[in-house]
Formats: structure tokens, C-alpha cells, sequence
């Protein structure tokens, strides 16, 4: 069951002393998060936050992460970025916790980056003869975000000195007349430029010149730079900026933020705006995340399994993080909806409950697959976890603002009209199992101050009711209370955690998801042995369905608290082995403990009959990525994939592996799309091959020629129709655990819409 275990130190100002910055925002912010060490966080994101805490102790593996700055270089050109990212998330993290363990974790870790940066300082991983070249600076932004992270907690003159130094290099190095920056890392130089920010957090902390600050944002437009501003304020959307990748588009919009704050310019905010308004429309996911691959798509292009990597931690994280700045500078619900729903779901979602290990990119179909060791996504999804108690609750034009609705206590000093005050607060609840919460508030006097109560976007009815009067809220708003409060008083807060059926767009125009409050809902293989076909599965309803509470029959193994059972319809297996669809009951939950599961749903007139493949949804691969990434084993027609990069190839394949071996007595291909430019495979020097892999590690086998594609030629387009289906039937029955098509591309590319196994 959910655990009510709370993390977090108590009460004791371990940070009274932290350094005040030099610099003055002149745009100050209206949201200001509660004290980190003076708040307690309790019920499921306390144990998550507990969890986290775990195996942030275990990834700050020391000598992994100095070993590129100690022997430099390090083994891969972004391994240095994993010191910097651990710092600037333990530090968030430990001012929270107060947890000893980690505080000399990274007292060790910051003196070792301290000792190993150059005498000019310089705070990479590469030799000197490549410094400026791929992700040094990128690395290097990162080691400045974490000596400040640290320093912003601990006080630790070094840690600022360092962070001087480095960015006073950076000055000398970057600028007119030097170096160009945008020649010194990837992505149109968006990797590089990424220092903005930290840029900006160094100038507000020693007051000093913001040449590097300035210099960063006059390289966005020069010529054949990304054009970051221009693009962002016509709008034209994040896809069409730069070369759409997602992390570092998303770095370089915080550091507009934050440069917004300090010089008071309204253009920076209003591009940042612009990128917000333009994901949350077109490239943002249900569960809160955005970008498949790294890479924004085009507008309502959303992927969802497992081959397109959704929304990877680094985009992720750095989504909450946009929306974490803008609502402290807005104090502005909306961005208070999205932290909530990135965090029940995709933050949540990708965290192994078992023993913190990180699922890079949990997909919306598929099956959640773990990591544990030190990657690009294992070290930014704990700046995601470090945000839980910089968002739930803070002041908000001198009342108390609550963001995130969880069990716990804070202390927070108010600017009242009568002056300032320290605030207690309790709150009670078991959210999201239910909607309801109690919240007792201690004023050290007694005060009149505003509450405001974030209301849910999603949320159809909500009331707070203080002294038998109940006040109703608006959906996607703060709920504003106005009132003298004493010592005692209580805001008792009902809300709806009602069903909504959500449409699966242009991705999935034949599917709809169940969202119950802020969790979305998947079907669960391990809830539902009797539905072997997930994809063949469909709620009975999908215009309104009621979920039935099902905690009372999740089995012993399953670390989530909650589950709902729903009327549905599924393709079953028969005892004589044969297939037929009947009414079942369906088990959904939550996407944060999901681990083999379905999102999308298929509409129940839209479920596909016939025999199952037996490759459906197996794991897919390709001779070349391309840049169509629709899913070749999803019993869909009307996705496909391509293999076009820009040039021709002698050969193209295609495959999808099994979880176990299977008889197969015949292949299904299905064409994808032709192109002028290709698309096709060109059959003058033979017809495409079917190939089998017995086992895992075995060589591949030509065991049948699809003697059915037509003829065709390199040059001349074929008259194909998209998802034109060719089909080989085997000779003799062949065990295998994979199975793949291969042949020469027409002109420059091939495409695949289908590649399907059957048995007997």
C-alpha cells in the first residue's frame, strides 16, 4: 500500500546562512518555493523522493564521475556532464533531506572538480589540443550549474572561485574577435549556447560583467547560427528551430529565462513563451514529457513505442524545468499543470520503485526497460526528483500558494500586510488515491494573508471550505482565499478524481487513454494474464467509462498502491489454442508503475481480427534509422518507417525480434510509402529476402524470396499503394527468434509499414 513515509529533515534553517546573491533580478519572481529545509514531503512522492535519494547515493560514484577531469579525456565525448549534473541535483536534494550521507558525497565530489580544474579554468573533460570541439563546453556548463548549485546551499567560497574562474575563461575564449561559439559544439551550436544559463547564475552571484551573458544571445542570430530568437518570436514552433534538438533547445529557453529576470527584457521571456505555448499545442504527451529521440517532431507527430524513445530523461527534465521557472516568475497555474502532470507520470514513470533504477524513455506502448549505471538520462532525472520540493508549495504575493497536493509540513515566512510572519502548515491526504485534503494552518499570530489552491486543469469540481463556508474553484487556476487566519484553522479541499477519456490525436486516431486525476492509466500485462494481445484490448465504453477500485486483488509482487478494474473487450486465447474475442475484465494502472503495459486503447470498432503475428510489438531494428519512425510491428498499416539520411545504401533490412523463440510458417511485409526519391525496394538484382535468426546470437538465414513484390528499378517510381501488403509462405516450418526483410533500396531509401511472423 502507498506509504505515508515523509522525507526530509526536521524543521532546523540549515541554509540560514546560504549567500545572497550580488546582482538584483529586475524582474523579481512571484512565485517563491519554500524553504528546502523546512518542509516535509510525505505519501507517494515522499517515498519516491526516498527512493531517489537512495540511488542518487549510488550513481555518485566517485571515481566515475572524476575520472574524465583526473585523466582527461574521458572515455566518450559527454561523460564529464555526469559530475556537474549529480552536484547541482544532490545539492537541491541534500538542502531538502539534510541527509548526512549525501552531504559528504558531495563535499568530496566538488573539492575533487575544484582540484582537477586547469590553472587557467578550464573545467572540461577533453586534452587540450580538442578543447572547444564536440560537447566540451556543454560538459563545461555543466561542472559551472553544479559548483553554483553547491555553492548556493553550502556558502563554499572554492566552489564560487571555481565557478569564476571557469566562467571568466569562457569570457577570454568566446567572444568578437575569438572564438565562435557556435562553432564549438553541435546542434547549430545550441549544445554550447546551453551556458546561458549558468552563465547568468554566475553574474548574479559575484555581480561582475555579463560580457559572456550577452555575447551567448548576439551568436543565436548571426549568420548561419540557430536563429533561436527569431524562430521562437514569428513563431514558426520549436520544430523548425535550429535542428530541433529537444535538450538543448530546451537549456537554451532557461537561460532566456533567466536572463529575462536579471536585465528586465520582455523579448526573452516572450520567445520562451512562445516555445511553451507551441509544445503544450502540438509536441507535448500525455504523460508530460516531449520530443521522441531528442528531437522535437512535427506538429501532433507523437510517436509512442518503444523504437522512438519517448521523451528521454534530458528532454523531460528539462521541460519541468521550464515550467518550474515560469511559474515561479508568473506564479501562473498553468505551469503548475504540467509540473503535476510530468511528475505522476513520466518523472514518476520512469523510476524502478524496486531500487531506483532509471528507465531512459519510457514509452507510451511497450515495456519499460532499466538502467543503473551512469548515463545522460540516469543523471537528469534526479534534477527532476530535486524539483518535488522547490514546486509543491511556496509564497505567492505574501500568501501561501500549494502547487502539488501531498502529505507533509512546511514552515514558511509570509510578507503580510501586518508585517512578516512565519506560517505552519499540516496537510493531510491520500491524493491522488482520492481528492481529498486537510490542511491546518498555524500562523505564529494572528494574520491576514491570501491561500491560494491550485484547481486542477483536469479537475471538474473542486471546493475548499473554511469554517462551514465552501468556496468554489476554477478549473486551470488559483483558487484565492482571502481571510484573517489564526492558529487551528482549516481549509478542507474536495476535489472530482473523476474518469477522462482522452483521444489519441493524429498518432493514434483509432485509440483513446483513460486519465483518472492527474495519473494516466495503462493496461498492465502482469494485471491481466487472461488478455495475452494488449494491443487487441479495448475498453467496452470508451465514451465514459466508470473504473471499479481494485487495490484489494493486486498481487504481492506489484509495488504500486492502486489499480482499476474496467469493463472491456479482448482477443482471448481458446483451449484448443485458437483465438476469439469476448467480453474480459481489464486491470489499468497507473503509468508510473507500469512496466509492460498499453497507454493507447484501441476503440473497440476499430479492434483489427484475424491472427495475431506472433512479432507483434517485439523489439524493432533497422539497417538505418531514417527519419520516419512509425513502428513496424504494430498491426498498423498506416505507420511506417523509412531509411532515408541523405544518400543511397547498397543494402536495406528490416526486423523484429521475439521474446521467445516461435514456429513461423509464413511472413506478412507491408510497403510503407513511395517518395520520388525512393521508398521502394529495386528488385533488378534479385527480389527482397526473408531472413530468420534461430537464436539471439545466431547469423542471420535467407529461408524464403518474396517473390510477389513486383519488379522494379532504381530509377523508375513503382506504382505501390501505401501499406500494399506481399506475403511468403515457407516451405517447412522454421523456429526463430527474429525475423527480417532484406533488399537493395530504390534510389536512395526503402520503407516499411509491416513486417509480420505467423505459426501454423
Amino acid at each position: 500500500m502507498l506509504s505515508l513515509l515523509c522525507l526530509g529533515a526536521a524543521p532546523g534553517q540549515r541554509l540560514q546562512d546560504a549567500p545572497r546573491p550580488r546582482a538584483e533580478d529586475k524582474v523579481r519572481d512571484r512565485f517563491t518555493p519554500a524553504p528546502l529545509d523546512r518542509q516535509q514531503i510525505g505519501g507517494l512522492l515522499g517515498e519516491r523522493l526516498r527512493i531517489g535519494l537512495d540511488a542518487l547515493l549510488v550513481r555518485l560514484n566517485e571515481p566515475a564521475l572524476l575520472e574524465p577531469f583526473q585523466q582527461r579525456p574521458g572515455s566518450g565525448p559527454r561523460v564529464g556532464e555526469h559530475a556537474g549534473k549529480l552536484l547541482d541535483a544532490g545539492s537541491a536534494v541534500w538542502a531538502y533531506s539534510g541527509d548526512e550521507r549525501l552531504k559528504a558525497a558531495l563535499d568530496r565530489v566538488a573539492a575533487a572538480l575544484i582540484a582537477a580544474q586547469g590553472p587557467d579554468g578550464y573545467l572540461g573533460a577533453y586534452p587540450e589540443d580538442r578543447r572547444w570541439t564536440g560537447w566540451d563546453v556543454w560538459v563545461q556548463q555543466e561542472g559551472l550549474r553544479g559548483l553554483l548549485s553547491y555553492y548556493r546551499v553550502t556558502g563554499h567560497p572554492p566552489a564560487l572561485e571555481a565557478a569564476r574562474k571557469a566562467g571568466d575563461l569562457l569570457t577570454r575564449t568566446f567572444g568578437p574577435g575569438q572564438r565562435d561559439i557556435l562553432r564549438a559544439g553541435p546542434h547549430l551550436g545550441m549544445a554550447a549556447t546551453s551556458l546561458l544559463g549558468p552563465a547568468c547564475q554566475l553574474y548574479r552571484y559575484t555581480g561582475e560583467e555579463r560580457r559572456l551573458a550577452d555575447y551567448v544571445l548576439r551568436a543565436y542570430e548571426q549568420p548561419g547560427g540557430p536563429r533561436l530568437l527569431q524562430s521562437l518570436l514569428r513563431p514558426t514552433g520549436v520544430f523548425r528551430t535550429a535542428d530541433a534538438h529537444a535538450p538543448s533547445i530546451l537549456a537554451n529557453l532557461l537561460g532566456l529565462v533567466e536572463l529575462h529576470r536579471l536585465s528586465g527584457e520582455p523579448a526573452w521571456l516572450k520567445a520562451a513563451l512562445a516555445a511553451w505555448n507551441d509544445i503544450v499545442a502540438r509536441r507535448r504527451y500525455i504523460t508530460g514529457t516531449t520530443s521522441a529521440g531528442e528531437y522535437f517532431k512535427d506538429d501532433l507527430n507523437l510517436p509512442g513505442q518503444e523504437s522512438a524513445r519517448v521523451g528521454e530523461m534530458c528532454a523531460t527534465v528539462g521541460w519541468l524545468e521550464l515550467n518550474w521557472q515560469l511559474l515561479r516568475l508568473t506564479g501562473e497555474a498553468p505551469y503548475g499543470d504540467e509540473i503535476e502532470r510530468t511528475v505522476y507520470n513520466h518523472l514518476l514513470g520512469a523510476q524502478d520503485p524496486r531500487d531506483g533504477g532509471i528507465c531512459p524513455a519510457p514509452p507510451l506502448v511497450g515495456r519499460k526497460r532499466m538502467e543503473r549505471g551512469l548515463t545522460c538520462c540516469a543523471t537528469s532525472h534526479p534534477r527532476g526528483m530535486a524539483l518535488l520540493s522547490q514546486a509543491a508549495w511556496g509564497a505567492l504575493e505574501g500568501g501561501l500558494a500549494l502547487v502539488l497536493y501531498a502529505p507533509g509540513d512546511l514552515t514558511i515566512p509570509l510578507a503580510t500586510p501586518g508585517g512578516e510572519i512565519e506560517l505552519a502548515v499540516n496537510s493531510k491526504t491520500r491524493f491522488p488515491l482520492d481528492g481529498t485534503v486537510t490542511l491546518t494552518l498555524q500562523p505564529a499570530r494572528r494574520a491576514s494573508f491570501p491561500v491560494f489552491l491550485r484547481v486542477p486543469a483536469w479537475c471538474r469540481r473542486f471546493s475548499a471550505t473554511v469554517a462551514g463556508a465552501a468556496t468554489p474553484g476554477q478549473p486551470g487556476r488559483f483558487l484565492r482565499l482571502d481571510r484573517t487566519w489564526q492558529a487551528g484553522d482549516r481549509i478542507q479541499i474536495d476535489m472530482d478524481l473523476s474518469v477522462q477519456v482522452v483521444g489519441g490525436g493524429a498518432s493514434y486516431p483509432d485509440h483513446v487513454a483513460l486519465q483518472r486525476g492527474p495519473q494516466v492509466l495503462a493496461l498492465e500485462a502482469s494485471l491481466n494474464s487472461e488478455v495475452p494481445f494488449l494491443h487487441r484490448a479495448a475498453p467496452a465504453n470508451p465514451a465514459g467509462d466508470q473504473l471499479v477500485d481494485a487495490s484489494t486483488r493486486l498481487p504481492k509482487t506489484w509495488t504500486g498502491a492502486q489499480a482499476y478494474a474496467l469493463e472491456g473487450i479482448a482477443t482471448q486465447r481458446t483451449a484448443q489454442g485458437r483465438q476469439s474475442v469476448g467480453k474480459r475484465e481489464l486491470l489499468l494502472a497507473p503509468f508510473a508503475d507500469a512496466r509492460t503495459y498499453r497507454v493507447w486503447l484501441v476503440k473497440p470498432d476499430k479492434m483489427p481480427f484475424g491472427p495475431v503475428p506472433l512479432t507483434a510489438f517485439g523489439a524493432e531494428s533497422w539497417s538505418r534509422a531514417g527519419n520516419v519512425d512509425g513502428s513496424i510491428c504494430d498491426e498498423r498499416p498506416d505507420t511506417f518507417r523509412v531509411t532515408f539520411e541523405g544518400g543511397p545504401a547498397r543494402q536495406d533490412w528490416y526486423a523484429v525480434e521475439t521474446d521467445s523463440p516461435e514456429v513461423i510458417t509464413r511472413v506478412l511485409y507491408r510497403h510503407g510509402k513511395v517518395f520520388q526519391n525512393g521508398g521502394w525496394f529495386d528488385t533488378q538484382q534479385g527480389k527482397p529476402a526473408i531472413q530468420i535468426r534461430r537464436t539471439r546470437a545466431g547469423n542471420w538465414e535467407t529461408v524464403a524470396v518474396l517473390d510477389s513484390y513486383p519488379a522494379t528499378t532504381s530509377k523508375d517510381v513503382p506504382n505501390l499503394h501505401d501499406g500494399q501488403p506481399f506475403e511468403v509462405r515457407f516451405k517447412e516450418p522454421a523456429k526463430a527468434v527474429a525475423v527480417r526483410i532484406l533488399g537493395r533500396p530504390g534510389a536512395s531509401f526503402s520503407s516499411c509499414a509491416e513486417l509480420a511472423a505467423y505459426g501454423p
